[in-house]
């Protein structure tokens, strides 16, 4: 009895073991092509994301965001949904308006579909102070992102920043 109860103990793990890794490659067969339109869109949202940083215009920046969006920091913090993004964002324009004399250089960016419809974005990324004669590297990083199609296309879901100081 003992030796049959193993050798059924091991059959059984050994079809659970079978069916999940036939699932996890499957599901990931699953994941939809990305179309060259969604590419185009999806790298947009960053130009978009960072002209309204750089220019400070709240309602630009917001726009990238899906409703329920999460913008990631460096030192781990986060701030959530479209209300507190666009107090976090307005507070840190500090009152200002127009041109920072900042600029946000993106590239390299690599997206990953997903088998949900979402996508996951990573991109290198450079800041620059223009405010100088000569512009000046302030701060470098990725991003790590998850981005998902809404009714109004595609929009961040994550916004994840990771900067290279301490490196």
């Amino acid at each position: 009895m003992t030796r049959m109860r193993r050798l059924i103990v091991s059959t059984v793990i050994g079809a659970v073991a079978v069916v999940g890794l036939v699932y996890a490659r499957t599901a990931n067969a699953r994941a939809v092509a990305l179309t060259a339109q969604d590419y185009t869109q999806i790298t947009e949202l960053y130009a978009r994301l960072y002209q309204g940083s750089d220019l400070r215009e709240t309602d630009v920046w917001l726009s990238n965001f899906a409703d329920d969006g999460v913008f990631s920091f460096p030192d781990g913090k986060e701030v959530a949904g479209k209300k507190a993004l666009r107090e976090w964002r307005e507070k840190s324009f500090g009152g200002k308006t127009g041109d920072s004399k900042r600029r946000h250089w993106t590239s390299g960016v690599t997206l990953t579909p997903m088998p949900d419809g979402a996508a996951k974005g990573r991109a290198y990324w450079l800041q620059l102070d223009v405010g100088a004669k000569q512009p000046v590297v302030q701060a470098s990083g990725y991003f790590d992102d998850l981005f998902v199609k809404t009714s109004d296309g595609w929009k961040f879901k994550r916004h994840g920043v990771r900067g290279d100081e301490g490196r």
